[in-house]
């Protein structure tokens, strides 16, 4: 218990991302991919619906893995209330701390040597402290994590590693990510987690037919964009329910893909966005069929910079921003330390030749020769209005998530 005008020790959590996250008893002995991959996207879509609040003509851009990952670190090591209430905001279900850290393993073990997708995570703890043995092993183990020691009090030389570790990770591509003053005497964790992905399009858009189109920011408003166009075999599907259509297009060298959700109308995005909390992405993508299809689709760049504490306390986790946090399993300490700020920075370049951001696939399916037939006309795909886009594996977790709705 901290007695007034006795500062509390504080946890920051640094999660970026880039295109160009008591021990009880085990109810439920593991989790399938779907179970999984299914409550991953939960989290993102309650996350997005927060994050476009604040202005719906926004593009937002973000990792909802890689916040989920950050947070499942320090899931980690919480206990009691503290435990509860994380588990009831992420979409955890009641299974053991091992059984979660082993699904997160699963899914950042496949990336560990890839030269498409890099994922990393790492733990700065104050000097002079101790990370529980169980916590960090748990962490090294299942995270593929590694603590280090730093003196925070430094804060301009901590500041500086930090931010070279980061920029190491994310191909130079963010830097200074931290200022000094985030950092005090009074820090005793950063936890961290970057995603660096850029993938090739498995079919490229040919740099001569891309030209200058209009881009509907509604029904009548329109902005000049350089508009890409690409006539080939695509997963796409038709999807009246949601008055929307989807296209996925894939990566080399991955098993990670592009979807894109549009809606049919120019002013639908909104409509969307609520239609999509009752779906699921997984069995949306497994109603789409390989077709011929006559795409136009925008180059853009986007990024997106918050601090998330708020958003996560809309989410119910207010307790772990208090002094009734719990983060008990963490330390060899007497203090119990809260989490003072959680900092998410991503963004996204997609062109020609593919898309620097977070995730891809290269699954290309092919359609195979047999007895001559009638080619049905092809499918028009005109992303020319606001879109949803997921970077996602194959098997449904979403790398990133965004909107595209406005261009500069």
């Amino acid at each position: 218990m901290y007695t007034r005008g006795v500062k509390m020790p504080k946890i920051i959590f640094i999660v970026l991302t880039l295109a160009t996250l008591t021990i009880q008893e085990d109810v439920a002995s593991n989790m399938s991919d779907e179970d999984f991959s299914k409550n991953s996207e939960t989290f993102g879509f309650k996350l997005f619906t927060e994050l476009s609040k604040s202005d719906e003509k926004k593009n937002v851009i973000f990792s909802p893995f890689s916040i989920q990952t950050c947070l499942a670190m320090a899931r980690m090591g919480a206990a009691g209330e503290t435990a509860v209430d994380m588990d009831n905001s992420l979409g955890f279900p009641p299974v053991t701390e091992a059984t979660l850290a082993e699904k997160y393993y699963e899914v950042l073990s496949q990336y560990t040597h890839s030269n498409v997708l890099e994922i990393a995570n790492k733990i700065y703890v104050m000097k002079d402290y101790e990370v529980k043995v169980k916590y960090n092993e748990l962490l090294q183990q299942k995270f593929i994590s590694q603590a280090e020691n730093i003196d925070f009090a430094e804060n301009d030389m901590a500041a500086k590693k930090i931010n070279s570790w980061v920029d190491s990770k994310t191909n130079h591509l963010i830097q200074n990510l931290i200022s000094p003053n985030m950092l005090n005497n009074d820090t005793r964790l950063v936890l961290l987690n970057a995603i660096h992905f850029k993938g090739e399009w498995c079919i490229k858009f040919k740099d001569f037919l891309t030209q200058d189109e209009d881009f509907y920011l509604d029904e009548t408003n329109t902005v000049t964009v350089k508009m890409m166009h690409a006539t080939a075999n695509f997963r796409y599907g038709d999807f009246p329910d949601l008055d929307a259509t989807a296209l996925e297009m894939f990566y080399k060298n991955s098993d990670l893909s592009m979807l894109v959700l549009l809606p049919k109308s120019r002013t639908g995005l909104a409509k969307l966005q609520e239609d999509l909390r009752s779906v699921s992405l997984n069995e949306l993508t497994k109603s789409m069929n390989t077709t011929r299809v006559i795409v136009s689709f925008p180059k853009f760049k986007a990024d997106f910079s918050k601090e998330l504490s708020g958003v996560l306390k809309e989410l119910g986790m207010k307790r772990i921003f208090s002094t009734s946090a719990d983060f008990s399993n963490m330390l060899n300490s007497s203090e119990c330390p809260a989490i003072s700020s959680v900092i998410h920075k991503a963004c996204i370049d997609v062109n020609e030749k593919g898309t620097s951001a977070a995730a891809a696939t290269a699954t290309l399916l092919r359609v195979t020769k047999s007895v001559r037939r009638k080619v049905p006309s092809p499918k028009i795909f005109n992303a020319d209005h606001g879109f949803y886009y997921f970077v996602r594996n194959s098997k449904g977790i979403n790398m990133f998530q965004g909107s595209q709705v406005s261009f500069k």
